[in-house]
């Protein structure tokens, strides 16, 4: 297999692809072959992105789309088939982080704003990208969990608990849709470097001693290659994973592990 072209022909699907994680992903795909199909709101990075990519030789499209909204995300699916004939790939990536409160301080307009987003958001993008491929030959889905489905920091219940959440959803769509040809698997990110850590950052007293203790961070394209790999054919034992790559936060739980050595 030729790594630069495995995904030649294919088209691939990216919620929260204007910037961060989602536009890493889609740049990668795009770099080896698939056409990026951006979803997205913001309507400034998200054209600046599909730029991006080709400039770099790659083809895209953005499509306006709040992953919350059915009706958004069916049409948008719609376009991509209307022009493209097929949805192949899907990175389920878009979410957000909310600043950390106590359960006791939280309204459920916070706690469902961070679940609508991380987790139905997830369940509405999964939905029209199966029922797409159910009409194929099938098809392969990459959700982005969090290594905080499985560890938790203090005040972050409604993001802890959607990650969580994600990774079983990831994993029952694999059981169920395994015999018709569609791979599902979840990546679990620790502390990445992206828009959505600097805003958490921002809300700091300290934000430089706060990015100093989490130790090593992710760079978008480390998480990137690995739903790269899980979207190619190399990856095709693969079903129904949840794949941490968090620096070495979860052992113990620790900060990430940083490189002493070069």
């Amino acid at each position: 297999m030729d790594r630069n072209k495995r995904f030649e022909g294919k088209i691939a699907v990216i919620t929260g692809g204007a910037s961060g994680l989602g536009k890493c992903s889609a740049m990668t795909l795009a770099a080896e072959g698939a056409v990026a199909c951006i979803f997205d709101l913001d309507e400034v990075k998200g054209p600046e992105a599909v730029k991006e990519i080709e400039a770099a030789g790659g083809k895209a499209e953005f499509f306006k789309c709040n992953i919350t909204e059915e009706a958004e995300v069916k049409a948008a699916y719609e376009g991509v088939v209307a022009k493209y004939g097929s949805v192949d790939l899907l990175h389920a990536n878009a979410g957000i982080i909310d600043i950390p409160r106590y359960i006791h301080e939280m309204s459920f307009e916070q706690w469902y704003r961070v679940i609508n987003i991380n987790l139905n958001g997830m369940w509405l993008a999964a939905k029209y990208a199966i029922t797409q491929m159910l009409k194929q030959d099938g098809g392969v889905i990459v959700f982005t969990g969090s290594n905080w489905a499985n560890v938790c920091d203090p005040g972050f219940t409604s993001y802890a608990a959607s990650k969580a959440a994600v990774v079983n959803l990831g994993r029952n769509l694999a059981l169920d849709y395994a015999k018709d040809n569609i791979r599902v698997n979840v990546v679990c990110p620790g502390n990445m470097m992206t828009p959505l850590l600097e805003r958490q950052l921002s809300t700091e007293e300290d934000p430089e001693a706060t990015l100093e203790a989490m130790g090593q961070i992710s760079q978008p394209q480390e998480i990137a290659n690995l739903v790269a790999f899980l979207l190619s054919d190399e990856a095709s034992a693969m079903k129904g994973s949840a794949v941490t790559i968090d620096q070495g936060e979860t052992l113990g739980y620790r900060p990430g592990l940083r490189v002493t050595k070069k």
